[in-house]
């Protein structure tokens, strides 16, 4: 914390003096998880139509910018990679642009102080919930813990700028949209996508769930494929226990482990369905407009599930929202997710499939 507190006073020395009326050319960072970073578009949205004359450069994580790439709401990119000489790359080319305005939606600490403050911008922006935050003299907004949605404490990191056009939808490069043909699909049948992983293994309905619900799903319609999706070495290992443990074997279409980030918008696009739980996935797949359920228990669906197309979005939620915003020692465990039944889950499932 000492070192801390020493690196903090050495950056507000140096950090150029803030100016509001200074706003023409923008760095937007989302260079965290794919989720996080989909939840951050609709701010760059709105600062692109709100001022169509700034310059807006979007900071994203390396591993998904494929999704990202010429995406028409940023006049450019850099692909963000972690690493002490990939720190001093940033800030040279940061520098180099000579940007004035850095919002930080969604970023890791304290490097991205580091970049932000070295890079000359003299306004930084940036979400956090945390009001003892060690470098919040730097920024010019305050903490934000209110409970909200997580797509509106990023629009309010811009709301200083009174911006006149505010969107709350999620997207990804046009290029993705309607593009399908991944799925060699068979007529009549049913393509539910399961996405059994989660960043943690606390937000996972457990995979036994799954099993039994697909035998469950079925005995009931004899035309449905479920496709697997994921990439984690938990997700291929959950994958394979699902493909051995259910009764019909040909009803799975297993591509977890078998796709790239390129190539995941072109699976969702292909599906009736996806079940999934609070995941990157499932952001990607409300940002493509197709159907979702998706399954929550220790992260409040009201900060971070559907927010756009409800009536494409069911959500079923385990925990009620005390739990979910008084976390114990016993968060990981008693996470609420068993309260979620094969049942529930089941009857989404056929309201899904009738509309």
């Amino acid at each position: 914390m000492r070192v801390l507190a020493r690196i903090n006073t050495f950056l507000i020395h140096i950090k150029k003096q803030s100016n509001i009326d200074i706003f023409q050319n923008i760095l937007v960072v989302s260079n965290t998880g794919l989720g996080d970073t989909i939840l951050s578009t609709p701010s760059i949205i709105s600062l692109r139509k709100s001022f169509p004359d700034i310059k807006i450069t979007f900071m994203v994580n390396k591993k998904y910018f494929p999704l990202f790439e010429n995406f028409e709401f940023a006049d450019d990119f850099i692909s963000y990679s972690s690493g002490f000489f990939n720190q001093l790359k940033i800030i040279l080319n940061l520098k180099r642009r000579k940007i004035d305005t850095i919002f930080l939606f969604h970023s890791n600490g304290p490097e991205d102080v580091f970049f932000s403050v070295l890079s000359g911008a003299i306004n930084i922006f940036k979400m956090t919930d945390n009001h003892n935050h060690d470098f919040k003299n730097i920024f010019l907004n305050q903490a934000n813990n209110i409970s909200q949605h997580d797509i509106e404490k990023k629009l309010d990191l811009i709301r200083p700028y009174n911006p006149k056009y505010i969107s709350t939808e999620m997207k990804i490069s046009e290029y993705f949209y309607n593009k399908t043909g991944f799925i060699s699909k068979q007529d009549g049948y049913k393509y539910i996508g399961l996405q059994l992983g989660a960043q943690d293994e606390y937000k996972m309905w457990p995979y036994q769930n799954f099993i039994s619900l697909v035998n469950l799903l079925n005995l009931k319609h004899k035309k449905l494929r479920f496709v697997v999706i994921g990439n984690t070495k938990l997700e291929k290992k959950i994958a394979k226990k699902l493909e051995d443990g259910v009764s019909k074997k040909k009803s799975i279409l297993n591509f977890c482990g078998n796709s790239t980030i390129s190539q995941l918008p072109i699976i969702l696009n292909d599906l009736d369905l996806l079940l999934t739980n609070d995941t990157g996935t499932m952001h990607l797949s409300i940002a493509l407009t197709n159907q979702t359920i998706s399954l929550f228990g220790p992260t409040n669906p009201i900060e971070f599930g559907p927010y756009q197309d409800s009536n494409k979005h069911l959500v079923i939620n385990g925990a009620n929202s005390d739990f979910v915003r008084n976390r114990g020692k016993d968060f990981k465990t008693k996470n609420k997710m068993n309260n979620i039944t094969i049942e529930m889950v089941s009857q989404a499932i056929e309201v899904c499939l009738e509309k």
